[in-house]
Formats: C-alpha cells, structure tokens, sequence
C-alpha cells in the first residue's frame, strides 16, 4: 500500500482542524504538533499557512467547478435534478466548511484567494437562478416578483449557513455539523412548490 505524501498529509490534517476549532485559531505550529513533525519539515513543504490555505481553497474550488460544469451539460431540468445538484453542492460545502463558514474573512485575510471566491459563487448564483427559473410549475410562486433570485438567495444561504442549531445550542459540539438529511430536508422544503406530488413523497422518505 502506497504511503501518503507528506504534503498531501499535511493538507488533510490541516482541513481537520480548520473546520473542527476555525482557520483562524490554528497555526503552522498547531499543524506541525498534531502531525508530529518539526516546523522546519513542515515549512519545507510549504512556506506557511497562507499557502496551505490557497491549496485548500484550490481544491474547494475544482470540485466545486466541476460540480457546475457537469450541471451544465444536464439539458432537462426538474425539481428533484436541482435537489440533487444541490445536494453535491452541500457535499463540498460540508467537506470544506471552514472555507464556507466565513467567506468574508477568509478573502479578508488572503488576497490571492478573495477574486477565485468572488467568480465561483457568482457563477454559482448563476446557474441555480437559472437552473430555478427552468422549473415546471411555477404558478405557486409566480405572484412573487424577483421569486427566482429570491429562492436562489435562500437556497444558497441555506447551504451557507443552515446549522441554526449552532446559534441555539452552542453546549451541543456533536450538533454543530449539519447532517446530510438535515440538509437535504431543508433544501427540499424550499423546492415542495416545484415537485409533483409523488416526487415530493419520494424525497420525504
């Protein structure tokens, strides 16, 4: 069985504890400890933390393109194909919270990462708004002017931020990850006005 690359250990340790105590509140000494390594041997696969974290980021950001790009190529759009896309979505979303947890901070404290957050989720707005405005039945929301942005803006909050819990129950760490069916329930309540009946059964199952 082949060994692990340091670098890529590295990158998988840091995403540990990033999205268990926060970016911010680990560093390059944090990571060496926990891999039992020196800080040099750390620092020679990457000359500090910032460059880990555009490493992170870079992967974040291929699989969360490679997600859109494949969407792209779907030429029939139903309710039930959305919540599935969204679904992957909030997949890479979960795998890579701390990134998702504070966009604003994180393009904040790195340039270099700021212009690649600012493209992918305005061309991630995009394509739900326009994959929203493609849905059949739309009459139980055509009175609401704007309704399409609207549902793209909760929807894309709701992968962002759905752990109300968190706000709530901060004394509960084994609730402060939201789980996939908590997710996939309330990103399928948002699209119920979408789905035939049937299928709205199905995915409720």
């Amino acid at each position: 069985m082949a060994r692990i690359k340091t670098k890529d250990l590295i990158l998988e340790v840091a995403l540990l504890l990033f999205n268990e105590r926060g970016e911010r509140l680990v560093t390059s000494v944090d990571l060496a400890n926990e891999m039992n390594i020196s800080p040099g041997n750390l620092y020679y696969h990457f000359k500090g933390k910032e460059e880990i974290v555009e490493e992170l980021y870079a992967r974040f950001h291929t699989s969360l393109v490679l997600v859109i790009d494949n969407m792209s190529s779907v030429e029939q759009i139903t309710a039930k194909s959305l919540l599935s896309y969204l679904s992957l979505v909030a997949d890479i979303f979960t795998q890579y919270r701390f990134i998702t947890q504070d966009l604003r901070g994180l393009g904040a404290h790195y340039p270099n990462v700021e212009p690649q957050v600012t493209k992918a989720f305005s061309r991630l707005h995009r394509q739900i708004q326009a994959l929203v405005e493609q849905l059949p039945s739309r009459e139980a929301t055509a009175s609401i002017e704007n309704s399409a942005r609207l549902l793209t803006d909760n929807l894309i909050n709701t992968l962002l931020h759905a752990d109300v819990r968190e706000v709530f129950a901060p004394s509960e760490p084994s609730e402060a990850v939201e789980s996939p069916i908590d997710m996939h329930d309330r990103l399928l309540l948002q699209l119920l006005p979408f789905l035939p009946p049937q299928d709205a059964s199905d995915n409720a199952a």
